[in-house]
């Protein structure tokens, strides 16, 4: 008795080996580190595709996105594949993940095969209840950077950071070491490691197979596309874009100086508008605001000195004033690489060259001989092409030709004018009433003076 006593305890504890073995052996895409947390709601789930970078528009969309799915009773189902972006923007993101969780219903994260939960992305799917990874898939490395900030303060929102993934890990019952490894040692893992560390609750390949997977296989999932506004906020949260903007506009304004068309003009107010509205939405240095303006100064200090100088030294400390915009905003991962390099380089020497092309057409049209003699040009009448401000040049139309003039009294705009005096290459002028001798044509020399008999 004593004997098949010891080896039924025999066979039970291998029995019991043999389970535990086999609930821990199965294929990794099938099984789920962490159990799903179960469909809230039979009203189904809202899709945000989110195959964008982390930033203002982003964080808008999935807002957006929270509060259709808050208000339908829904959950919310993303699909990842971002490189990562602003930090700030991330945390608003997780922010409405929050808010959805908060009212019963479940966020999910679905990163499809070769796709990126990167940087900032992998805080925001770290936020939700469940993630799915497909082959070829990366989620991390998580450090933060912060362009132009010295090890102090890298390390100090590195710091915070390691301690905000760690908390996320903690709340969805993620792995948290692996969690803090991607933040403290800019660590990324492929779809098949974080899946057997627990990072994530396993590999699937289909969009369908992983809403079965979360318990979403029969309900009705709704795709929630991203609005026009914020693929506009997206568009302008780009530091280069912003920097481009508003040294492109400036330049404008200085052609429009040389040739005056409204196109011009309009063109150069949108393109500085756009660009201030961007370093506005991304927080952009004051630093990098300040040398952009210190650098459209100098651009529009050409028109006067006329020698080059001043433009290619504006347009270097544009392209400067560009890449600080970024300056001590944190971002994961960095906001510039080798295409924002090149951009800006490209952009910086067409407009040198550019600039450098019209001062010697400048300097070649001033050189040439003016059509009427500026001495036969007294008493002639004209047009006003500019205001006429005491104290100041201005341009006058005197015989079909642009004239830089002078007065003594304001002239509007517009108005007729007569030619008084000429000197150091510029007519004085005075408003024509109409009165006394009359003036030749305004395309024709003055008359010859009567010889004496």
């Amino acid at each position: 008795m004593g004997r098949a006593a010891s080896r039924t305890g025999q066979i039970g504890l291998g029995s019991l080996l043999v389970l535990l073995v086999a609930a821990v052996v199965v294929p990794i895409g099938t099984v789920s580190a962490i159990p799903p947390r179960p469909l809230a709601s039979p009203a189904g789930a809202l899709l945000v595709t989110f195959n964008i970078q982390v930033d203002a528009g982003a964080a808008d969309y999935v807002q957006r996105a929270a509060q259709a799915a808050i208000a339908s009773n829904q959950d919310l189902v993303i699909v990842m594949n971002t490189p990562g972006g602003l930090l700030g923007n991330m945390q608003q993101i997780v922010t409405s993940i929050q808010d959805v969780q908060n009212h019963g219903l479940a966020v999910y994260t679905f990163v499809p095969p070769v796709a990126l939960a990167a940087s900032a992305g992998s805080y925001i799917a770290l936020a939700t209840n469940a993630i799915y990874m497909g082959s070829g898939s990366i989620i991390g490395p998580s450090t933060p950077f912060i362009v132009g900030g010295d090890p102090v303060e890298q390390q100090h929102v590195q710091n915070a950071m390691v301690a905000y993934i760690r908390s996320l890990a903690e709340k969805n019952g993620y792995n948290v070491a692996a969690a803090v490894d991607m933040a403290a040692n800019n660590t990324a893992y492929s779809a098949l490691q974080a899946a057997s560390l627990g990072l994530v609750n396993g590999t699937l390949e289909t969009l369908p197979a992983f809403l079965t997977a979360v318990g979403l296989g029969s309900a009705t999932v709704t795709p929630y596309d991203e609005p026009l506004y914020d693929r506009f906020l997206s568009f302008i949260s780009d530091p280069t874009v912003d920097g481009l903007f508003i040294l492109v506009g400036v330049i404008a304004l200085v052609l429009d100086l040389f040739h005056r068309t409204l196109f011009l003009s309009v063109i150069a107010v949108i393109f500085i508008a756009l660009g201030f509205l961007g370093a506005q939405v991304i927080g952009a240095s004051v630093v990098g605001i300040l040398i952009l303006i210190i650098a459209a100064a100098l651009v529009i200090l050409e028109v006067k000195a006329g020698h080059g100088f001043f433009a290619v030294t504006g347009i270097a400390l544009g392209l400067a004033g560009t890449y600080l915009l970024a300056y001590n905003v944190a971002y994961s991962p960095s906001p510039y690489g080798v295409t924002q390099y090149v951009l800006l380089g490209g952009t910086g020497a067409v407009l040198v060259v550019a600039f450098l092309y019209l001062t010697r057409i400048r300097h070649a049209l001033m050189a040439q001989p003016k059509l009427i003699d500026p001495g036969r040009i007294l008493n002639m009448t004209g047009r006003a092409t500019t205001d006429l401000v005491p104290g100041k040049d201005g341009v006058a139309n005197v015989g079909a030709e642009e004239w830089t003039a002078q007065s003594d009294q304001f002239i509007p705009k517009g108005s007729l004018i007569r030619v008084t005096g000429f000197a150091d290459g510029k007519i004085q002028v005075t408003i024509d009433s109409g009165e006394g001798p009359q003036p030749p044509a305004a395309n024709e020399p003055s008359a010859a003076p009567p010889s004496p008999p």
